[in-house]
């Protein structure tokens, strides 16, 4: 695999854009989960899998998976929008 190293810029909030060509080469799409650490100064996002305990399946995380459920978090859209909206003015606090 070829090594890229193209820049990203800290955008407000502190989110960063995951640059087209990275995310094509390691397959990572909305909705996936990485695992983020630090090992000697850097920053690593590694992609993870959630596993079912029950049936041993992956798991795809994202945002729908929180929804309508009887275990969901949330009962619509709207409410998921609201507690985001919210999250986020805490941290400009």
């Amino acid at each position: 695999m070829k090594i890229i190293t193209p820049y990203v810029q800290v955008k407000q909030k502190y989110q960063v854009t995951i640059p087209v060509i990275l995310r094509k080469q390691l397959d990572i799409n909305e909705g996936d989960t990485l695992e983020v650490s630090i090992k000697n100064w850097y920053i690593l996002f590694t992609p993870k899998e959630i596993v079912n305990k029950r049936t041993s399946k992956p798991v795809k995380s994202n945002l729908s998976s929180y929804i309508g459920s009887e275990k969901g978090l949330f009962s619509s859209v709207e409410e998921v929008d609201n507690f985001i909206r919210n999250e986020r003015n805490l941290w400009e606090l």
